[in-house]
């Protein structure tokens, strides 16, 4: 097995296809494994970051033990850790496992015929070295043995593909210092004139600094290289502004650059074309698939990218979990060749979602077990046996059920919507597999039952035994919390059950129709009500516990399109740079 990457979608692709009588072989172009989240300084984990599967979920507790990585806090986009310590933990993990790594090598020709990949030549530090594998894992972010194998793919090009970052630190010496604007660097006045800059303040000093890079092509050897160029450039001039004028009015004039990052940040190179391409509207929808290898937690993360400036981020909606499927990551016609990652076969806005680590970290786990089974039954991609490949995804620790995801973000998911039918004289609820909803409903001698799917509603083959619950009835949220929805005065209300077995006075859901008793299931998201309209006829209200207790925080696209200035600490949540922090 040859696996080209050593990001997340890789190490976890190498680590999932290790076994007794599988080989595996891990190249990675820089010093150190980790990707983007390492050599690139993205320094934090998006997504769901607790339900990955089981080698993610070593290498958080590696630096969990250490204080190393921050809690996870569901409403939260970003959770920071130590870049250099997790490269070290992946590089441990991945030498147990008893992978060999070839850093420092880059595939420079591959020969295929027929689908199958037969030769792939990698330069090393050495020179160059010949493999001829049985399954190839391209996990570059590049698609760079599909696309020297000649499988299609897309490439948007400079100004139409999500554009880099460059990420710096600076350290504060406790001292003024003396700004140096080198010639030939960017001059600026106002915050509206610098490109898309993003701080993360620590307790110790250091301060993380994601600046945008635009006008070029990340999937282009001259053009990559005149974009490092150009950054430093641009990161110089930034740097000076941040220490004399100041970010938002707030001057790190006694910080000074520690490191900068091995390479520029990417967010998008190529894409296969794969055997199913996931677009936007699937995505939208909450799509299932049979062949479902992983689940996407990610919003629509679209970066304007033809413009530096802030502005607005671009896109940010909020996405319920949904599927992403195997032949996805299988380029058109291959038979021996999987592409994990943001090279996956998607659109534009669709990888947007999925590329972040947290989620390509389940694609490469995936894909790994995918290539393992091929090997060990002796077959190629056409032939695997999805089912099978299914349990020993589930096996390693990564649920294909979208019930069990969605509180990433949770505040941001959910909704009040009608539900078809008549006005029922009982209602009955409960949350099926896959985030879908069943609602039955008596009336008379009569009854009825419809499903939630992919935000559709349909009717189900058969009408289901209601019993409906007392009114009242007592649930507990995921997290052990009690509560009760009543209606009260024609309003729909949710009670938390307090110290002492005291209730709280409840928050306003929803005008409700009170002949008709609610019925609430916990879910992940938080809470799901059916309940009564006084219009007549049925009503779903789906939200977060956030939704209930309040203040809401601001939505994701709010949060995320705001210039973020944020302190990170060891307890409590990020919260806006205090006014009196002119050092961070």
């Amino acid at each position: 097995m040859l696996v080209v990457g050593g990001g997340f979608a890789g190490v976890l692709a190498a680590l999932a296809a290790r076994a007794p009588g599988v080989s595996v072989c891990l190249l990675e172009p820089s010093n150190v494994l980790g990707g983007q989240g390492t050599a690139g300084g993205v320094a934090g984990f998006c997504g769901d970051s607790v339900r990955v599967n089981r080698p993610f979920a070593e290498l958080v507790r590696r630096l969990e033990r250490h204080g190393l990585i921050e809690p996870y806090r569901p409403n939260e986009d970003r959770r920071a850790y130590d870049l250099e310590w997790c490269a070290f933990f992946l590089q441990e993990m991945v030498v147990d496992a008893g992978i060999e790594v070839l850093l420092h090598s880059r595939v420079v020709a591959v020969r295929a015929a027929e689908g199958v990949v037969r030769a792939v030549t990698v330069a090393t530090a050495g020179g160059l070295v010949e493999f001829a594998p049985r399954q190839v894992i391209d996990a570059s972010g590049a698609c760079v043995v599909a696309a020297l194998a000649a499988f299609p793919f897309l490439h948007e090009g400079a100004n139409r593909q999500l554009p880099m970052s460059l990420y710096f630190t600076l350290w504060d010496t406790g001292r003024k210092v003396t700004p140096v604007l080198p010639e030939g660097c960017p001059r600026w006045e106002r915050d509206d004139q610098i490109p898309m800059t993003s701080l993360h303040c620590f307790p110790s000093g250091k301060v993380e600094v994601k600046m945008k890079v635009v006008g070029f092509d990340a999937a282009d050897g001259r053009s990559r290289s005149a974009a490092e160029i150009f950054a430093r450039r641009q990161m110089h001039g930034l740097i000076h502004y941040l220490q004399t004028t100041g970010y938002r009015g707030r001057r790190l004039d006694t910080h000074v650059l520690a490191a900068v990052s091995r390479g520029i940040g990417i967010r998008e190179e190529r894409r296969i074309v794969g055997e199913h391409i996931l677009t936007e509207a699937e995505a939208r929808r909450g799509v299932r698939f049979a062949d479902a290898v992983a689940v996407n937690t990610y919003h629509i993360d679209y970066h304007w990218p033809d413009r530096a400036q802030r502005a607005g981020t671009g896109i940010t909606d909020m996405l319920d979990p949904h599927h992403l499927p195997l032949r996805m990551m299988i380029p058109r016609g291959a038979r021996n060749l999987l592409v994990p990652g943001r090279g996956a076969s998607g659109d534009q806005m669709a990888m947007s979602a999925y590329r972040v680590m947290a989620v390509v970290a389940q694609m490469g786990f995936a894909a790994g077990l995918a290539a393992r089974q091929a090997v060990e039954r002796g077959v190629d991609l056409t032939a695997l046996d999805v089912p099978a490949l299914q349990a020993a995804i589930v096996a390693g620790g990564q649920s294909l059920d979208l019930s069990d995801y969605g509180d990433y973000l949770r505040a941001d998911l959910g909704g009040d919507e009608p539900v078809p039918g008549a006005l029922p004289a009982a209602l009955s609820l409960r949350q099926t597999r896959h985030a879908t909803f069943e609602v039955g409903w008596r009336q008379g001698d009569g009854r009825g039952c419809v499903h939630r799917i992919e935000r559709c509603w349909v009717p189900a083959p058969a009408a289901p035994e209601n019993v409906p619950p007392v009114a009242g009835e007592t649930v507990r949220l995921d997290d052990g919390t009690p509560l009760r929805v009543t209606v009260a005065g024609g309003t729909l209300r949710a009670e938390f059950e307090g110290p002492g077995a005291t209730w709280t006075p409840g928050s306003s859901l929803a005008v409700a129709d009170p002949a008709v008793a609610p019925v609430a299931v916990a879910t992940r998201v938080g809470l799901a009500v059916v309940y009564g309209d006084p219009a007549g006829g049925v009503r779903l209200w789906h939200g977060a516990p956030e939704r209930l207790r309040g203040p809401l925080p601001p939505p994701a696209a709010v949060r995320l399109d705001a210039p973020p200035l944020e302190v990170h600490g060891t307890e409590g949540d990020s919260a806006a740079l205090p006014a009196a922090a002119g050092r961070a």
